[in-house]
């Protein structure tokens, strides 16, 4: 046997028992996790300890001369994933470590975690190439490659993220761990993220609302920026993209670095330029669609081992066109654009980067400051705030010689959560928290919305137990909402109601490696949703909709409870995949529903909608599936399927996405020679197919048009990195709807007036830089 590297007693304080017996043993096996067998040479590691063992020709590992306490075992061996064990040592002791074989490289999303996840939900990772591969694309549509997430569209510009059929503020966004809080009820507002901040974009499905908070309904969608660097030196990257179609051209720069003056010390700057002009279909521009976005950040840190922080600022602008055929002002306008088939004047509107009425100019600044505390050796705590200030200003088609805004909002947001993490009890571990939520909405020129105060409080604990295979979890959270509004009633007076809502959400899950690189997953959650301000008072125009909204003050709390099982297949060389089967139940639901008759008011009669309650159901399959058809060639399918129904009319629910399903190709060229100038090479082909929504609600809502028909997109995409002496340049292509084929997107509100866009090429470069002496 080889020797073990030269052995270090425990520093003072390291979970030593007193008195104690140093002259303990542990030993054991290396072993394969599925076929038991042994592995010769694997290297087992005791950070703590700064001691190793090489297992020998029987695969045993040795370590001798060892103290009473906690450690931590590190295993790593090539082809295999590495491995940590932790092990509270007593007596003398054997214990087998099995390791997984490393599967191969996944060219599809990344699934988060794998064998035990952090939780027992299922939760999908956008990272690595498959992200950069989005890069040019919205938050929404880059998130649509996960299965089971779709996007609601308000035309080409507009998109923001739908998970199991749920959106806006059923759907949580953390942008590098602040709760986004913007006007995102509005399934024609955006949101205000860069997508080229992050360098991975999570996704946990279904309800959340422990960790997370009230609201996190239909799931949560973590935005996560790259840490920041820790090693001295200078670096960054230049991203480059230009498009088709729509003529867009952006371009986004990152610089970082670390001191070797001050190790501790990192910074970052980053920002984002773009612009796009009228987007085409396949027979006509499309009037007004043009759209432009600056955006920046920063970020200063300070790390050490026991403690450290960092504060973080962004600043996202962006104009935005709305297709001007969109803007109708009554139901038999709607009714004749409908029978078109296509804008008036179409065919005579050219392609220009000039963004005229109705259009959107939304301003959002986030300044984040983190810190946090080793508290001894009993764990960690954490403190986050989070100031948020978000300006919406919609212009319509009237009062144009004025040049204000329709509607302008302003919202400013602060946030606060704390939490403390308690180190590892034997096999439990688990954190606490509190947070806080102060929220100012004031208006001008329209009172679609009124003047409010909000204040929200919440606590948690959250508790997990694993041990070898098996992980158990259980949470709870209480969350309290005080809303105070401001508005006059129709005599003039100044009203100042006050509403109150309270609840508790809980979960518990369980996840069991049953081997042969398989786990699986149960998870039961609850959680709850206060009605939200425009669901209790709109009344008028909502310009940048051009629609006619009406609230209702006597909303209740909708309560959801979420069923999940999952299966993860994992880590083998040929096929690799996830499954996960969901039943959602939501009493209460409030949902937005056309009216039968137009409103009329001074400035025309205008579409009506009405927020509605109903209990409901949502249901479905989430699938992804990659299989290596030759040691390069990989076939990766995704299929994401939802059912939901107004249980109460015993009717289907509006707007719930179609059937969907995406298979793809994808070739790789292998690792290239060292020395080459090419490397990193791949080729790709894939298709996309949207079913015909035929689950329309019948008794309860009726639609302005029929569900559009099914359709295909083929879609294609090939990169490449080049070695221009030491200088990396990766290079990438995407094409979308290669075919030209004209189709319409039941989950667009635009789908009434035009056809979505046409064949679009997609153009990356990207500049990875390293400023460093070294």
């Amino acid at each position: 046997m080889p020797p073990a590297l030269a052995q270090f007693q425990p520093r003072p304080g390291f979970d030593a028992i007193s008195e104690q017996d140093c002259g303990l043993t542990l030993s054991g096996k290396v072993l394969d996790h599925d076929s038991r067998a042994t592995l010769i040479g694997a290297t087992v590691s005791i950070p703590q300890l700064h001691q190793a063992s090489i297992a020998d020709e029987y695969g045993n590992y040795h370590f001798h001369h060892l103290c009473q306490g906690t450690y931590t075992l590190q295993v790593t061996y090539v082809g295999y994933e590495p491995e940590k064990f932790t092990l509270r040592l007593t007596t003398s002791s054997e214990k087998d470590l099995a390791l997984h074989a490393s599967p191969q490289t996944l060219s599809t999303v990344e699934v988060s975690g794998s064998r035990l996840q952090e939780q027992a939900q299922s939760s999908q990772t956008l990272a690595g190439r498959e992200l950069e591969e989005t890069r040019g694309l919205s938050l929404a549509e880059s998130l649509k490659r996960i299965p089971g997430v779709s996007s609601i569209q308000t035309g080409p510009t507009i998109s923001k993220p739908v998970i199991h059929g749920m959106h806006s503020n059923r759907v949580l966004l953390l942008n590098n761990g602040v709760r986004q809080e913007g006007q995102q009820w509005g399934s024609e507002h955006a949101p205000e993220i860069d997508p080229f901040v992050a360098t991975e974009m999570k996704v946990i499905k279904g309800a959340a609302g422990v960790r997370y908070g009230a609201d996190a309904i239909g799931g949560v969608v973590i935005v996560e920026p790259k840490a920041l660097p820790a090693a001295p030196g200078v670096g960054g990257e230049v991203n480059l993209l230009g498009s088709t179609n729509n003529r867009q051209f952006a371009a986004s720069a990152t610089a970082d670095g670390n001191s070797a003056k001050i190790p501790p010390l990192s910074w970052r700057l980053q920002g984002t330029v773009k612009k796009a002009g009228n987007v085409r279909t396949p027979d006509y521009y499309l009037q007004n669609t043009a759209f432009r976005e600056q955006n920046f950040s920063g970020a200063l840190g300070y790390k050490k081992e026991k403690f450290g922080g960092e504060v973080f600022y962004s600043q996202f602008n962006t104009k935005l066109g709305i297709l001007r055929a969109s803007h109708i002002g009554n139901l038999s306008d709607l009714k004749y654009a409908i029978e078109r088939g296509k804008p008036a004047g179409a065919d005579t509107v050219r392609f220009t980067y000039g963004i005229g009425r109705p259009y959107q100019q939304v301003q959002h600044d986030l300044l984040k400051v983190k810190a946090y505390l080793q508290t001894g050796e009993a764990g960690r705590l954490e403190f986050i705030y989070g100031w948020q200030r978000n300006r919406r200003e919609e212009y319509d088609l009237h009062n144009v010689a004025s040049g204000n805004p329709a509607l302008y909002l302003n919202l400013n947001t602060h946030t606060t959560e704390t939490v403390w993490a308690h180190k590892p009890l034997g096999n439990f571990s688990g954190s606490v928290g509190v947070s806080t939520i102060y929220q100012q909405n004031t208006y001008k020129y329209s009172a679609f919305l009124p003047y409010y105060t909000a204040v929200t409080a919440g606590a948690f604990a959250i508790e997990k137990w694993r041990k070898d295979r098996l992980q158990l979890e259980a949470g709870l959270r209480y969350d309290y909402k005080h809303l105070k509004v401001m508005q006059f009633d129709t005599s003039g007076t100044l009203q100042k109601p006050t509403f109150d809502f309270n609840n508790v959400s809980g979960t518990l899950g369980a996840l069991y490696d049953v081997g042969y690189h398989l786990t699986l997953g149960l998870s039961a959650t609850s959680a709850w949703r206060a009605p939200s301000v425009n669901e209790l008072f709109s009344n008028g125009v909502h310009h940048s909709a051009a629609t006619y909204e009406l609230g209702d003050l006597n909303l209740s709390s909708e309560q959801a409870y979420n069923f999940e099982a999952s299966l993860n297949y994992f880590g083998n060389a040929q096929l690799n995949g996830q499954l996960s089967l969901y039943y959602n139940v939501i009493n209460n639901y409030i949902y937005l529903s056309p009216l039968p008759e137009p409103i009329l008011t001074v400035r025309g009669a205008f579409p009506a909608f009405g927020y509605r309650q109903t209990d409901a159901t949502f249901k479905g399959i989430d699938l992804s599936l990659a299989y290596n058809l030759l040691p390069n060639l990989t076939i990766d399918s995704k299929t994401a399927i939802v059912r939901a129904r107004n249980t109460a009319a015993e009717d289907h629910l509006i707007n719930i996405p179609a059937d969907r399903f995406d298979n793809s190709l994808r070739y790789e060229f292998g690792q290239a020679e060292e020395g080459s100038r090419f490397s990193g090479a791949y080729i790709s082909l894939g298709g996309t197919y949207v079913a015909r929504q035929t689950r329309l609600p019948t008794k309860t809502d009726e639609d302005f048009a029929p569900a559009p028909d099914a359709y295909f997109l083929l879609q294609a995409g090939a990169g490449a990195t080049v070695h221009l002496g030491r200088q990396p340049v990766e290079f990438g292509i995407t094409g979308n709807n290669l075919l030209n084929s004209a189709y319409r997107d039941y989950l667009n509100r635009f789908r009434y007036f035009s056809e979505e866009a046409g064949r679009l090429l997609l153009f990356r470069i990207k500049v990875p830089l390293d400023f460093s002496k070294s």
